[in-house]
């Protein structure tokens, strides 16, 4: 570009008027405006490149059952499963790119992103679409699921509270129990909004998450949204559980669920007794047999979290995206228990643990108090 410059000024030397000037500089910045226009398409890579055929042809259909299931953490009669039930849905919208995406591997996709912890660019490279369609495909997908399988996630019928109640009686000796309930924090890459109270007590950003579980690992009700910083209580406090147990519909009168000493004393929620270094030897025995009925919803959580690895941590911005992708995580969850998808196998400890671990901020039902004290009584 400078010997250029350097012709343009030997040249202009040769013009004989003020016109001829003129006309030569408006030649000149009309040459070097392409020129550099040229220069900046070159510098651009005219495309990414990324595997051709991993999912069509070349990688994906030479999988076998354990290579399948290793990499999407789902089996392929559970991955066609899902597909028979929401294959409609994601055929009905383009989802983006210059060629329209196969419901199959809309769903490989999405299936990839909930196993591993692969950012979305590396997805969009293997499976050779680009990063938006990808972000497209996932946002929707997850939409799809939740329209399509929340069923899969519902409280148990009366009848179906005895039948869990009596299993809890045989394998752990605790009476009367329908369900454990217990709150576990979805890391997050970043606090959503810069907003602080996403920043839990171990000082990273998480988003609560809030289940209960019968004795199979089934999620019978699952409420998120709320940021790492507030107390498990809390959480309980404006959920619908909360709502309809109080008012005596969803768990029977005769039934309960049980939680850790975080939760208040309920006569539908019984908690441990909180140690104080001076419980009597039937108080460590209630919370003995409690603990070890208490153990089913931390491999319930570890079971989601060690097979669907994208729920260890989300690198999401928005709220509303960061939940439906929680809450599709928890329905492929069930779909997994339901069909005892090889479930022991995904069974991983919560690295993030409890790490609010505050104590119980509600005052004591009374009545929740008294039962628990009839419970202790009535133990072998």
């Amino acid at each position: 570009m400078a010997t250029l410059g350097v012709l343009y000024i030997i040249l202009e030397n040769f013009f004989d008027d003020d016109h001829d000037i003129v006309h030569f500089w408006s030649l000149r910045n009309s040459t070097i405006g392409h020129l550099i226009a040229q220069s900046q398409f070159a510098s651009r890579r005219p495309y990414l490149p990324r595997i051709t055929g991993f999912a069509e042809d070349i990688i994906i259909p030479q999988f076998n059952s354990c290579d399948f299931k290793y990499h999407f953490r789902l089996s392929r009669e559970m991955f066609e499963e899902i597909l028979v039930h929401i294959g409609h849905r994601l055929a009905s919208d383009h989802c983006g790119g210059l060629v329209e995406t196969e419901p199959t591997k809309q769903l490989l996709i999405f299936a990839c992103y909930m196993a591993n912890t692969e950012s979305m660019g590396e997805v969009s490279l293997c499976f050779n679409v680009g990063l938006a369609t990808v972000h497209r495909i996932i946002g929707r997908t997850c939409r799809i699921i939740i329209e399509c399988l929340a069923n899969v996630i519902r409280w148990p019928s009366s009848a179906e509270q005895q039948v869990i109640a009596t299993r809890f009686q045989l394998n752990y000796m605790f009476p009367h129990t329908v369900g454990v309930l217990d709150g576990t924090h979805i890391r997050l890459s970043s606090c959503p909004g810069g907003d602080p109270d996403y920043i839990n007590r171990k000082s990273f950003p998480s988003m609560q998450l809030q289940v209960v579980c019968d004795d199979t690992l089934l999620l019978t009700n699952i409420y998120t949204g709320w940021p790492g910083s507030t107390h498990d209580a809390r959480v309980l406090r404006n959920s619908e559980l909360f709502t309809r147990a109080e008012a005596g519909s969803c768990i029977d009168p005769d039934k309960l669920i049980i939680g850790d000493s975080a939760y208040p004393l309920k006569p539908w929620l019984v908690t441990p007794f909180r140690d104080n270094g001076r419980l009597n030897l039937q108080q460590r025995r209630f919370n003995r047999v409690l603990s070890s009925g208490r153990q089913v919803v931390e491999r319930c959580i570890g079971h989601l979290k060690g097979r669907f690895r994208r729920s260890r941590e989300i690198p999401v911005h928005k709220p509303e995206d960061i939940v439906s992708i929680i809450v599709s995580g928890c329905i492929l969850h069930n779909l997994c228990i339901i069909h005892k998808d090889d479930v022991e196998n995904f069974i991983e400890e919560d690295g993030n643990g409890h790490p609010n671990n505050y104590p119980n901020l509600f005052r004591n039902d009374v009545n929740g108090i008294n039962r628990r004290l009839q419970i202790m009584a009535g133990l072998p």
